[in-house]
């Protein structure tokens, strides 16, 4: 079995902040799905609380908040007791074509 070949990326490096954007928009990915697949089921509710999205998704309460602040073209937000929930506006597909 070959050793796994290790990098260091500098923040310097050009790659280092498409790295970065890369490993955010994974995240931000597993969050859309998580509600978009809550909406599916329940289609009156759907409704997440912060904490619930982090479990689900396996990230940290803060990760979420940041990344949930992007996303929110794509949901919807409702407060209660002060308290936010998020739900998906609509199903969202990506599709890539070979060119």
């Amino acid at each position: 079995m070959r050793p796994m070949a290790r990098e260091e990326l500098l923040p310097k490096d050009p790659r280092f902040e498409t790295t970065v954007r890369m490993l955010a928009a994974s995240v931000n990915a597993k969050i859309l799905h998580h509600l978009v697949e809550a909406r599916r089921k329940d289609l009156a509710e759907g409704w997440r609380f912060l904490s619930e999205i982090a479990v689900a998704v396996g990230e940290a309460p803060g990760t979420v908040s940041l990344a949930i602040q992007k996303l929110l073209p794509l949901l919807e937000e409702r407060r209660l007791k002060g308290k936010r929930y998020f739900r998906a506006r609509a199903r969202v597909s990506l599709l890539m074509e070979p060119f």
